[in-house]
């Protein structure tokens, strides 16, 4: 794999995430000048009401430091997108690819007004076909907490399967083979 989990002697290319699109949305890698939406996202108790804990501000700003620099590690940790809606510019939320635990874990925070448009679906589709992709990840894992009605769905949409994992939250795992024979011969 690309990212960082290679056997030994294998060269590792540290890859990056870089701008995407999808026919609805524009996908930018997070940058320094994001601090604030991420910020006011975070913060937002409403949104952050199926995503976990809402953040102050400076807990916000601390992890807002913390992502920009695993995605900017000699071998990236995280690939996280700020998606705009193409047409209008407005913003959607962040998308991403996070490691945890070895494990490339699939996520999203959309924003109030633009949930329930399938902008979800569209990004993190596209999201999850870079990680296969591009970044080489052999597996994806996905987490969230029950009272996420919404993902429930979306995460089966996206071919991901319910596994065992904590009481109180639903995770997810799509590899790399069930992806390719779910989606056909054309990928890869």
């Amino acid at each position: 794999m690309n990212v960082g989990v290679g056997s030994e002697g294998e060269t590792l290319v540290p890859i990056r995430a870089r701008v995407l699109s999808t026919p609805r949305l524009s996908l930018q890698p997070l940058q320094a000048s994001d601090m604030s939406r991420y910020c006011a996202w975070f913060g937002d108790a409403e949104l952050m009401e199926h995503a976990g804990a809402r953040l102050g501000t400076e807990a916000a700003r601390r992890a807002f430091r913390a992502s920009l620099a695993m995605m900017n590690q000699p071998v990236p940790r995280a690939w996280l997108w700020v998606a705009t809606e193409r047409a209008t510019g407005e913003d959607v939320g962040l998308m991403g690819l996070v490691t945890k635990s070895d494990v490339p874990e699939i996520g999203s925070i959309i924003v109030t007004p633009q949930q329930g448009k399938g902008f979800a679906y569209e990004a993190l589709a596209c999201i999850r076909d870079e990680g296969f992709r591009r970044l080489g990840m052999s597996v994806q894992s996905g987490c969230q907490l029950p009272t996420n009605l919404r993902s429930i769905g979306l995460m089966g949409k996206l071919g991901f399967k319910q596994v065992p994992g904590r009481p109180d939250r639903i995770h997810w795992h799509l590899d790399r083979a069930s992806w390719m024979a779910d989606l056909g011969p054309d990928v890869g």
